[in-house]
């Protein structure tokens, strides 16, 4: 790409209580090689030193009176920013110094809306539950086709003036969420914008999660996703058109939730009929193992014979959580609780 055709870019990262990894995350973004970026850091009320850390930084820094959310941070810095691109990251990721120019390099077809990445497969911490949530998103991302209906703002970008049309990121959803990436991306599919995915802007996640933390995080995607299907199917009015659906999780894991659900009801069902409670169990256990094949085997060519065992067994577990959120889902909607 020639020089003076370089797209500014605006890098946005909204900020809350991030002081452990803040600093990794702003040195990743000023190593950036791209000539042309700006860097702006929301300050989402953090009570810790974040705002001290981003203020030793050449960046914009935006700073919230109160606590509002992700979403309502990243439209507040998409608000300040100037560049012709935005570029959304978190403040606990590290992009690689190739970053913008991958952007920049893709949105030279003036087809593409927007570009985003996927989570690398290395991660600094060696436990069971952080290596299976991260290699889990590298293996779903790294399987997604050239164009997408997603935008997970760990690494996406888009033209500012298409941002501004789609009206930014619902501010109804609150907190650390990551449903207004999916929520925004679908709305971008459904307006017919091309969302390109490009494996080369692999960016490292450094979050660190407990064994409960996988679970609960799992079980609020899926109640997320389950919410947001059910929402846009009900709000629709005769004669519009579907919302369109885009979620990154393979088919063969959605497949896999209903047999976690009768795994659970086959070991319910030894306590009073041993044998048929066993042979429901076995079935189902092996169904699992068979479906999601691809991806054990992914996770043992990445981290040898004793993780992928460890994952064969935690993964029904993972699938039931992950039910457990769909159920929830339907049920927060069916009270009325659209968010």
């Amino acid at each position: 790409m020639n020089s003076s055709n370089w797209p500014s870019i605006s890098v946005i990262i909204p900020v809350h209580n991030s002081q452990r990894t803040l600093k990794q995350c702003l040195d990743a973004v000023m190593a950036s090689r791209y000539p042309d970026y700006e860097l702006v850091v929301v300050d989402d009320a953090s009570t810790d030193e974040s705002p001290n850390i981003a203020a030793a930084y050449a960046c914009q820094l935006v700073r919230l009176s109160r606590n509002e959310g992700a979403a309502c941070a990243k439209n507040r810095g998409a608000a300040h920013a100037t560049g012709d691109v935005l570029f959304f990251t978190d403040s606990d990721v590290v992009i690689p110094p190739d970053a913008l120019s991958i952007v920049a390099e893709d949105l030279a077809d003036p087809e593409v809306a927007g570009v985003v990445g996927l989570l690398s497969a290395e991660l600094p911490y060696d436990d069971f539950a952080s290596q299976f949530k991260n290699l889990w998103m590298h293996f779903t991302y790294a399987r997604l086709p050239r164009y997408v209906g997603l935008f997970y703002t760990s690494a996406a970008s888009l033209r500012r003036s298409i941002f501004a049309a789609q009206g930014g990121f619902d501010e109804g959803y609150r907190g650390a969420s990551v449903t207004e990436d999916m929520d925004f991306g679908q709305r971008l599919l459904t307006a017919g914008h091309r969302i390109r995915f490009d494996g080369r802007l692999a960016v490292q996640h450094l979050k660190h999660y407990t064994f409960g933390e996988l679970l609960r995080t799992d079980f609020e995607r899926a109640r997320a996703l389950m919410k947001i299907l059910l929402r846009t199917r009900l709000a629709r009015r005769p004669g519009e058109a579907k919302r369109k659906h885009f979620a990154s999780v393979p088919w063969f894991f959605t497949a896999s939730v209903p047999l976690a659900g009768l795994l659970a009801l086959g070991l319910l069902l030894m306590l009073v009929w041993p044998g048929w409670g066993a042979a429901l169990a076995l079935a189902s256990l092996a169904a699992i193992l068979v479906l999601n094949g691809s991806f054990l085997a992914f996770l043992g060519r990445q981290r040898g014979a004793r993780f992928f065992l460890q994952s064969a067994l935690f993964l029904p577990l993972n699938l039931f959580v992950s039910g457990l959120g769909i159920a929830a889902g339907v049920v927060d909607i069916a009270r009325g609780r659209r968010y």
